[in-house]
C-alpha cells in the first residue's frame, strides 16, 4: 500500500445545538466576571479615596464645619440698641432712655395650645401691667374688644340677632368677608362697660398673652416691658414650666422733663407697632427690621438718621425637646445724642408765663385762648425758646402747642410795616427822610375811611414806624401800583396791575422771611395762607399785615433779618450731635453750620431807617413800645402789631396783638437775641392793657440777660 494510506487523519467533530449554547454561556460568564471584577476594583478605589478625603476633612477642617453646622442649624434675628438721647443747649437731658426689665417669648418648636394657655395664665396672675404707657404694653379699646371676642366668642356672638347674621351672610357670601364683617359688627355693639362686666383684668391680660404667643411662630416677641425686679424673680424661678419665656433687659423712651416740649420732640413707634406702613419699604432697604422703633414726628423723625442705633443680633437654635437656645452675636451701638439750641430754663420760664397769663385772662376775654413766643439768636439762627400754649375756655386746662409756631399762621398786623418800608426803599418809592401826609383816605364807593389809629400829619418813615402809621404804608402801596390818590376818587388798579404789585410785595417780604418757609429743621412747616381776593383795596391791606397770614417762626426770622441789616439766617434747633464715653467725655460727630439764606444788606438805607424807626418805638414817650422797654439796661428795637379780625359784618372782632423786636448791649453793638410774641384774639391783658404780647416778651428777654449777660 502506498505510504500515504498509513497517515493519521484529523478527527472531525460535529457540535450539536446544545453544545453550542453551552459554549456561548460559558463565554458570557467569563465577560461578566471580568466586568464585575473591574467594577469592584473601581468601587474599592472610590471608597479608599472617600476615606482619605473624610480623614483629611476631619483632621484639618473640623472647626470650620462645626461653625457651619452651628450656623445652618440656627436662625439670626436683630434687635434695636438704645437710641441716642436729646439734650438742651446746656446739656440738660430732655429725652432719654430708661432701662426696663422685659418678658420675651421665643417660639419653641414643640408647644401646644394648652401649654400656651398655662403660660399666659401664669403671667397674667403674676404681673401687673399699665396698659396706658406708650410702649409694647399699650392696648387700645379696639384691642380689648378683640380680646373679648377671642375669649368669649359665644357671648360676643349672642349680641347679634339671627336676622343680623342672615343679612351679613347674604351681603358677604365669602367666608373670610363674612367673618370680618361679623367681627366688625360685634365690635360696634360691644361697650367697655359690658366687657368689664364679663371679663376681669387678668383675663384681658391672659388673652393678650395667648394672642401674642400664638402669632409668634419664629423668632421672639416682647410680651411686657417694665416689670418689677420681684416679678422678674418669680418668672425666673419658674422658667422650667414657662416654655420659651426669657427675662431680658431693654429700654424705653422717657421724657426727662415731664413731657415738656413733647410735641416738638415728637414720638417713636413701639416695638409692637414697628415701621410705619408708608415708610416700611424704604426703611427695610436701609437695614431696619420690622419691629424697629423709629421717629414718626418732630425732632425724633427729623434726626432719625442720627438718633438711631445699630442693630444688635442674636441667634436661636433648638435642642432635642424643641426648646429655644438663645445666643447673642453682636451688641448694637447706641445712636448719637443730639444737642438742641433750646435753653430749657428759658423755655420753662416762658411756658409758665404764658400759662399764667392765659389762666388769669380767661374769665374776661371772649376768645383769647392762645399765645406764641419765639426767641432766636439772629447771628446764627439758633432757637432758644419756642413756646406756645392753648387754654380750654370751658375747663381752664392749658396744653402745649409749641409746634403751632411753625404749623399755624396768623394775621400779623403792623409788625409787617418794616417790610413795607423795605419794599418802598427797594422799589425806589421812598428814600431816607421821605414825608407823606397821614390823614384819612376816602375812596369812591366806600363808607369808611382808610386811616391810621390817629391822624399824624406830615411824617417820615421813622415816624411811621414809631407811631405805627397805616396811611404811610397805604401811600407806598398806591405808588407801587402806579396810582395817585385822589380824595373820593376810585382806586383804579386793574387785575394785571394788582397781581404784579402784590407779587412784588410778596417777593420783597419773602426776602426778609415772611410768606416763605424758613427751612426750620422739622419734618413739616407751613408757609401761611395767601389771600385770593383781588379787590384793589387788598393791596393796602397787604402792606399792613391784613391780607396774607404768616407763621410765628416766619415772624421771628423776619425780625432777625431786620436785626442783621438784611442777612436772612436759617432758624434751627440742632447745634450738634455727639457721643459720650463711660467717663462722661463728649465727642462731636456733626455740627450744624450757620446758613445765610438770603442777603439784601445792599439796601443799607432801608435797614438803617428801619432800625431807627424801631428804636424810636421804644425811646419816644409816645412810641408804641415805650411802656415796657424804655427803662431797660440794654438797647431795644421793637414794633407792635394789632391784626384786626372781623366778625363777618366788617366789624373789628377781638384782634391779634403782637410784639417783635431785638436787643443789643448798646446801639452800636451786634444784636443778641430777637423775638416774636403773639396773643391770639385778645381783648384785655392781665395788666389791663390791650396786649399780653409785650408782658411775656420783656420778662423772657430780661431772664435771658440775667442768665447770659450782654456779651
Amino acid at each position: 500500500m502506498p505510504k500515504f494510506f498509513n497517515k493519521k487523519t484529523a478527527t472531525v467533530r460535529f457540535h450539536g445545538f446544545n453544545e453550542e449554547k453551552k459554549y456561548q454561556n460559558s463565554k458570557s460568564d467569563i465577560i461578566v466576571s471580568k466586568r464585575l471584577i473591574e467594577l469592584i476594583a473601581v468601587t474599592l478605589v472610590l471608597i479608599f479615596i472617600l476615606i482619605v478625603r473624610l480623614a483629611y476633612v476631619q483632621l484639618t477642617q473640623a472647626d470650620t464645619l462645626e461653625v457651619k453646622l452651628e450656623t445652618y442649624g440656627s436662625t439670626t434675628y436683630t434687635n434695636d440698641a438704645p437710641r441716642g438721647e436729646i439734650y438742651d443747649r446746656n446739656y440738660t437731658k430732655i429725652m432719654g432712655n430708661q432701662n426696663v426689665i422685659c418678658v420675651d417669648y421665643y417660639a419653641p418648636k414643640k408647644i401646644t395650645d394648652k401649654e400656651i394657655t398655662y403660660i399666659a395664665k401664669f403671667l397674667s396672675e403674676k404681673i401687673t401691667i399699665d396698659f396706658s404707657k406708650n410702649n409694647v404694653n399699650n392696648i387700645t379699646e379696639r384691642n380689648i374688644k378683640d380680646y373679648f371676642i377671642i375669649a368669649h366668642e359665644k357671648l360676643a356672638e349672642s349680641l347679634l340677632s339671627d336676622k343680623e347674621l342672615k343679612k351679613l351672610k347674604i351681603e358677604n357670601p365669602d367666608d373670610a368677608d363674612y367673618s370680618k364683617a361679623k367681627t366688625n359688627l360685634i365690635v360696634s355693639k360691644l361697650s367697655m362697660e359690658y366687657i368689664y362686666q364679663n371679663m376681669t383684668q387678668d383675663e384681658i391680660e391672659q388673652t393678650r398673652f395667648e394672642y401674642l404667643m400664638k402669632r409668634c411662630k419664629t423668632g421672639s416677641v416682647t410680651l411686657v416691658e417694665g416689670i418689677t425686679v420681684e416679678e422678674a424673680s418669680v418668672i425666673g424661678e419658674n422658667t422650667n414650666i414657662l416654655k420659651g419665656i426669657q427675662i431680658s433687659s431693654g429700654w424705653s423712651r422717657q421724657s426727662m422733663v415731664d413731657g415738656q416740649l413733647g410735641a416738638l420732640v415728637g414720638k417713636l413707634t413701639t416695638k409692637r407697632q414697628g415701621l410705619p406702613t408708608e415708610l416700611k419699604t424704604e426703611l427695610l432697604a436701609k437695614g431696619y427690621t420690622g419691629n424697629s422703633r423709629v421717629g414718626t414726628s418732630g425732632l425724633e423723625k427729623q434726626y432719625e438718621d442720627i438718633l438711631k442705633a445699630s442693630n444688635s443680633s442674636y441667634s436661636v437654635k433648638y435642642n432635642s425637646n424643641g426648646d429655644p437656645i438663645i445666643t447673642n452675636n453682636v451688641n448694637g451701638e447706641k445712636g448719637d445724642n443730639i444737642r438742641l439750641s433750646i435753653d430749657l430754663e428759658l423755655q420753662s420760664f416762658a411756658d409758665e408765663l404764658i400759662t399764667n397769663e392765659l389762666t388769669t385772662c380767661n374769665s374776661f376775654n371772649t376768645y383769647f385762648n392762645k399765645m406764641y413766643f419765639v426767641m432766636m439768636n439772629p447771628n446764627n439762627g439758633e432757637i432758644l425758646v419756642m413756646s406756645a400754649k392753648e387754654i380750654n375756655k370751658e375747663t381752664g386746662e392749658v396744653k402745649d402747642i409749641s409746634t403751632g409756631n411753625f404749623l399755624e399762621a396768623v394775621e400779623i398786623g403792623s409788625t409787617s410795616k418794616a417790610g413795607t418800608l423795605y419794599t418802598g426803599f427797594k422799589e425806589n418809592i421812598i428814600v431816607p427822610n421821605t414825608y407823606f401826609v397821614d390823614e384819612p383816605l376816602w375812596f369812591k364807593g366806600s363808607t369808611k375811611a382808610k386811616k391810621s389809629w390817629k391822624t399824624m400829619g406830615n411824617i417820615n418813615e421813622i415816624d411811621a414806624l414809631a407811631w405805627s402809621s397805616n396811611v404811610y404804608m397805604f401811600r407806598i402801596a398806591m405808588k407801587l401800583a402806579g396810582v395817585e390818590y385822589v380824595p373820593h376818587g376810585a382806586l383804579n388798579v386793574d387785575l394785571n396791575r394788582f397781581v404784579k404789585t402784590l407779587s412784588t410785595i410778596r417777593r420783597d417780604f419773602g426776602e426778609l422771611g415772611l410768606g416763605v418757609k424758613t427751612g426750620l429743621d422739622v419734618p413739616n412747616e407751613s408757609d401761611g395762607y395767601k389771600g385770593r381776593d383781588t379787590a384793589p383795596g387788598h393791596l393796602l391791606d397787604a402792606c399792613i399785615g391784613q391780607y396774607d397770614t404768616y407763621t410765628p417762626i416766619q415772624l421771628a426770622q423776619y425780625t432777625c433779618t431786620l436785626a442783621n441789616m438784611g442777612k436772612k439766617v436759617q432758624p434751627h434747633f440742632l447745634i450738634e450731635s455727639f457721643k459720650s464715653d463711660g467717663e462722661g467725655n463728649r465727642y462731636t460727630t456733626y455740627k450744624f453750620k450757620t446758613n445765610i439764606q438770603d442777603d439784601v444788606s445792599s439796601q443799607a438805607d432801608a435797614f438803617k431807617q428801619i432800625k431807627a424807626g424801631m428804636r424810636a418805638c421804644v425811646t419816644r414817650t409816645d412810641g408804641t413800645s415805650h411802656t415796657y422797654w424804655s427803662e431797660k439796661p440794654y438797647a431795644v428795637y421793637c414794633k407792635t402789631g394789632t391784626a384786626e379780625k372781623y366778625d363777618g359784618n366788617s366789624n373789628v372782632d377781638h384782634p391779634n396783638h403782637l410784639q417783635i423786636g431785638y436787643i443789643s448791649a448798646t446801639e452800636d453793638s451786634k444784636p443778641l437775641v430777637a423775638f416774636a410774641s403773639i396773643a391770639f384774639r385778645e381783648d384785655r391783658s392781665s395788666s389791663g392793657a390791650d396786649s399780653s404780647a409785650p408782658i411775656i416778651a420783656h420778662q423772657v428777654v430780661d431772664k435771658y440777660v440775667e442768665k447770659y449777660g450782654l456779651n
